[in-house]
């Protein structure tokens, strides 16, 4: 499969959606893209991850909790997490969000698709999966079908090239 044994930013799909995309004013209270709060807190999380520092969950909730419908606050965790080889932990941190999170498509829906390529790097095939199906149970909803991250979720499913 594509996504075992890959470096996880090479996962990721598409880059930071537009910051004036009206969608994400709407959802979101502190757009990522923007500088300020979101910036500072973003370089907490990576000052603790690399640290192990004990306040390093408390910061990652803290900015998860800015802009949970926003795909760049998965991206940037992951790449945090990823320079310091430290995807065990984002994985559980995601898992433990699941329950919680904010009952909308993209919240949902990104959480799993994340976990489940977290899942996939473990080599956690059998978890993976059904984070793969919620996800695109989940971002159909609100993404096109060109969307990157349904290239993504085919290829954790194993099935093969999109159909449009």
């Amino acid at each position: 499969m594509l996504l075992a044994g890959a470096p996880l930013r090479a996962q990721t799909p598409g880059g930071p959606p537009p910051a004036t995309a009206p969608a994400a004013a709407a959802t979101t209270p502190a757009a990522p893209a923007a500088a300020g709060p979101y910036a500072a807190l973003k370089s907490e999380v990576a000052t603790a991850v690399a640290a192990h520092a004990p306040q390093a969950p408390a910061l990652t909730e803290r900015l998860y909790r800015l802009a949970p419908n926003d795909e760049r606050v998965y991206t940037d965790l992951m790449s945090i997490y990823e320079a310091e080889s430290a995807a065990p932990a984002l994985l559980a941190f995601f898992n433990g969000r699941l329950p919680t999170a904010p009952p909308t498509p993209k919240a949902q829906g990104y959480l799993h698709l994340y976990a489940g390529i977290l899942s996939m790097q473990l080599g956690q095939l059998v978890d993976a999966r059904p984070h793969f199906v919620q996800a695109k149970n989940q971002l159909r909803k609100v993404l096109k079908p060109t969307d990157p991250a349904f290239r993504i979720i085919q290829q954790g499913l194993g099935e093969g090239t999109p159909r449009h």
